[in-house]
């Protein structure tokens, strides 16, 4: 029978992480809205917004791309193209960063807000977060996919929230007040400890299974797979924080405020999806290189019950106590009650549905996905923007929730179509059909014997804590 007692204690791990980084960042965006003000706070995550966009787009699908690639070259012990694949994407995410910070800034003080020096220094700082951010988001992703889940979420997920919480409060206690500027010069001073930290583990990556010392670039290949995966994460993204960039640009920095109070306590529900995510994203990947699919829809369809009802339970508390929760944030951050209520059913959906969208990716259907993400961005953004007009942060809100549920039910359609595999919380009920295969067909997962599970599936339980598995993950 499947052998969860592994899977479990590697997703006890990613969980455990991810639930310490978002309480962390939670707490960190409560107390930021109240050293800061509302309107403060609002510049602030309007800027966050837009450097994140771009620190996902610059990272040109490598993050992605490395949970397709690494686990292959480890399991086919190719340390030539793994050092290749690691040291090329580097190079190139940073020089292009580095480079598009650079004209960026020329404009900003040359061509935005002239005079406005208040908004030049926020635009500044929020265009050097851009390659700090694209480094970090491409490390992690190396070090999960080599199997690391403490140093590819700790730095990240749990560092960084709590440096930026620990040094704002520090400056509201010496100075009485924090501004957007400050708030971001102390975020991109964290962001660059956290790469430090990660080049480290980077490093240990690269040490596994004895590398070979010359490098082979397959820049072709990767670029190949990237590219399209570069488009479902910008596409993600664009599904991801539309709804905030267009509520800050129709309705100002205070609407933008009380709707990033609402959109971060719907992702509380989440990040257990994620914490899946961080197991399953490469182990997809090779349970499909090895042709396992009876393994691979068994997987899925637990993976997606380890999912869904915690997920509806949370849901279901924060519902409840939305009022309180949104409270925190100060008192006129109420106003974005019926905007909490409307993501917090998009994110059912979400869970309701799987790992979808890696499953697909994973498996060589990454222009499938692109396809869906793209068609369903485009769509939400006009969406967005003309409900936002309407109706406010409750029109925002029904935009992103109309759109995921769009995308959810079009990935798993796919996968039903391009895999055969069910995804949905019901499959789990219908893995008694996968049970009547021949003893011969046992999978990796049913073997007691070390070597007889997969070399992913151990990693996520070994003697070091670490785990095969974002950023900050939108799809199902």
């Amino acid at each position: 029978m499947l052998n969860t007692s592994r899977l479990a204690g590697g997703a006890a791990v990613a969980f455990a992480l991810q639930v310490t980084g978002a309480g962390l960042a939670y707490v960190s965006q409560v107390a930021l809205a109240r050293w800061m003000g509302t309107s403060s706070f609002g510049v602030y995550v309007y800027a966050l917004a837009w450097a994140t966009l771009g620190g996902i787009l610059l990272g040109l699908g490598f993050p992605q791309s490395m949970l397709r690639f690494i686990p292959q070259y480890r399991t086919t012990k190719d340390g030539a193209r793994l050092r290749g694949l690691i040291r090329s994407s580097q190079r190139l995410t940073l020089a292009i960063s580095v480079a598009i910070a650079s004209i960026g800034s020329v404009v900003a003080l040359t061509v935005v807000a002239p005079g406005r020096h208040d908004a030049s220094a926020v635009t500044l700082v929020a265009l050097w977060l851009v390659p700090v951010g694209a480094l970090i988001n491409l490390d992690s992703a190396i070090i999960r996919a080599g199997g690391r889940i403490v140093g590819a979420y700790a730095p990240a997920l749990v560092l960084r929230p709590l440096a930026i919480l620990l040094i704002s409060g520090a400056c509201w206690l010496e100075w009485g007040r924090l501004t957007a500027v400050t708030v971001l010069l102390i975020t991109i001073g964290v962001y660059v400890v956290v790469t430090a930290l990660q080049a480290f583990f980077v490093h240990e990556v690269l040490r596994d299974g004895e590398p070979a010392k010359a490098a082979i670039y397959d820049k072709r290949v990767w670029l190949r797979v990237s590219v399209p995966l570069l488009l479902v994460a910008g596409f993600q993204l664009a599904l991801s924080q539309a709804d905030l960039l267009i509520v800050g640009a129709t309705r100002g920095v205070r609407d933008a405020a009380f709707y990033q109070a609402a959109s971060k306590t719907a992702m509380l529900v989440s990040y257990l999806l994620v914490a899946v995510n961080a197991i399953a994203a490469p182990l997809f990947s090779e349970l499909e290189a090895k042709k396992d699919r009876v393994t691979l829809q068994r997987f899925v369809a637990l993976s997606t019950q380890w999912v869904f009802w915690p997920t509806l339970f949370i849901a279901a508390g924060l519902a409840l106590l939305a009022p309180y929760v949104l409270g925190l944030f100060g008192p006129h951050f109420v106003t974005a009650r019926g905007a909490l209520l409307v993501l917090l059913l998009g994110q059912l959906v979400n869970a309701a549905c799987g790992s979808v969208g890696y499953l697909l990716s994973m498996t060589g259907h990454q222009d499938d996905t692109a396809k869906v993400y793209g068609i369903t961005s485009v769509v939400n953004v006009c969406l967005c923007y003309a409900s936002t007009r309407v109706f406010g942060l409750v029109g925002a809100a029904s935009a992103t929730t109309v759109s995921m549920v769009v995308w959810n039910v079009w990935l798993y359609r796919l996968t039903r179509k391009r895999l055969g595999i069910r995804a949905s919380a019901l499959a789990f009920f219908a893995r008694a059909d996968a049970d009547t295969r021949q003893p011969s067909e046992t999978s990796a997962f049913d073997r007691s014997a070390p070597h007889g599970m997969s070399h992913l599936a151990l990693s996520a339980v070994n003697a070091q804590g670490s785990v095969v598995g974002n950023n900050n993950d939108v799809s199902g």
